[in-house]
């Protein structure tokens, strides 16, 4: 498929403004044009962008949508790789993750993954979870009265989260969470980065193949084991660095934005201070929504689709604009308020579908046992600058490279 689009149809993606935490004015706009509309990719392809609510839940549990991105038509927008100026290769045979093909690959691969990420796991996770936010907001407050809660928190957070989640032992932890803090922090050693990552996972699963544990690398080495040659080995370093990439740069973004919007909120603000662990489960849902870390989740038509008063016809792309979506005033009354209280569960910030994330009980967890002892130990936390200062940064998304706070 090469079919472009005329010039009066936007461009794709669309430019955000100097506030990191909300979406590109744009999307309302052609929400209001259409809940499903066409846009023009960097390529000059053809794709369609979804911006409501009901029609973004329907296709996403939809199985006419593929997520294969291995397909020379999937609306892969040619993006650049962080730090390298170099664009992403389109990945294809043992190149892909889970998250990037169809059943019954996708459901094979997911299996290994998903013991994991139970609720059970979740409860058994969280009080070290709670120890790491101790460590942290013990150090933080060791600084003296200001830092920036972006290193000190935000980085090092979902790094800890990950040692714990894999089972990497202690004596190797050091080493493997300044690898994941690279990830997000040091452009020039992502490749590198990546590259060790993987390799150490390679040891590991065999480690836990000889010594199981409760924990994500061993039991991806069991599941495997129950189905032989089912996935290879090189799917199972694509989970594992999947997990890694996704959950280290969704959580340090959730927690340097989520408190950036609490703390530019005097209203919210008060709620947190009030009630840090009664609000905790709202709070965390709602900005969620709010925020929705992860910006965008591509698919292409395999069939022709009727949906939002649109044709999307086969080999045409779909971006769900998740930011867009989860500001639906049809779904959420006045979206572009943040409300602690509000009861934002049903947002698509973790998707929808057989592809909704597999982490998302975990996720969930670690938010709510950092921002609640955040809040809880430090009360008086707020912004060391004006929120009109504070700029967006980070490698390849939106969020934060500081935060200044005081207390």
């Amino acid at each position: 498929m090469t079919e472009t689009i005329a010039t009066e149809v936007p461009t794709f993606p669309l430019a955000r403004g100097k506030c990191p935490y909300h979406p590109p004015a744009g999307y309302a706009q052609l929400r209001e044009q259409s809940p499903v509309a066409e846009v023009r990719l960097i390529d000059g392809k053809k794709a369609w962008v979804v911006t409501g609510y009901a029609e973004a839940r329907a296709l996403l549990a939809d199985p006419r949508l593929s997520a294969d991105r291995s397909h020379p038509d999937f609306p892969n927008n040619a993006k650049i790789m962080p730090g390298t100026g170099l664009p992403q290769p389109v990945p294809e045979g043992d190149a892909l993750t889970f998250a990037q093909m169809d059943d019954p690959e996708h459901n094979a691969q997911r299996r290994l993954v998903i013991p994991s990420f139970t609720v059970g796991q979740a409860k058994r996770l969280r009080p070290r979870f709670q120890q790491f936010a101790n460590e942290l907001i013990d150090q933080l407050l060791a600084s003296g009265d200001s830092a920036d809660l972006v290193s000190q928190v935000a980085v090092p957070f979902p790094s800890m989260m990950m040692a714990e989640l894999f089972g990497v032992p202690e004596q190797d932890r050091p080493e493997y969470q300044q690898n994941v803090r690279y990830l997000a922090t040091e452009p020039a050693m992502l490749v590198p980065t990546i590259y060790s990552l993987s390799t150490y996972y390679a040891g590991l699963f065999e480690r836990k193949r000889e010594q199981p544990a409760d924990d994500l690398a061993s039991h991806m080495v069991a599941k495997n084991a129950e189905r032989p040659g089912e996935v290879s080995f090189q799917q199972m370093l694509n989970s594992a660095m999947l997990i890694t990439v996704s959950g280290n740069e969704s959580t340090i973004t959730m927690i340097s934005l989520g408190t950036f919007a609490v703390l530019a909120d005097p209203e919210q603000a008060e709620v947190m201070r009030t009630d840090p662990a009664g609000v905790a489960s709202t709070a965390v849902e709602e900005l969620l929504r709010y925020i929705s870390a992860g910006d965008i989740i591509s698919r292409l038509a395999t069939e022709d689709i009727e949906i939002g008063g649109q044709l999307v016809r086969a080999g045409e792309g779909v971006i769900v604009a998740t930011p867009a979506v989860n500001r639906d005033p049809a779904a959420f009354p006045e979206p572009d308020q943040l409300d602690l209280r509000r009861d934002a569960k049903p947002h698509v910030t973790f998707g929808h579908g057989a592809h909704q994330c597999v982490a998302q009980n975990v996720a969930t967890a670690a938010l709510e046992v950092l921002f609640t002892t955040l809040f809880t130990r430090i009360p008086t936390l707020r912004l060391a600058v004006p929120a009109e200062e504070i700029r967006p940064g980070g490698l390849g998304v939106y969020r934060v490279a500081e935060l200044p706070v005081t207390w």
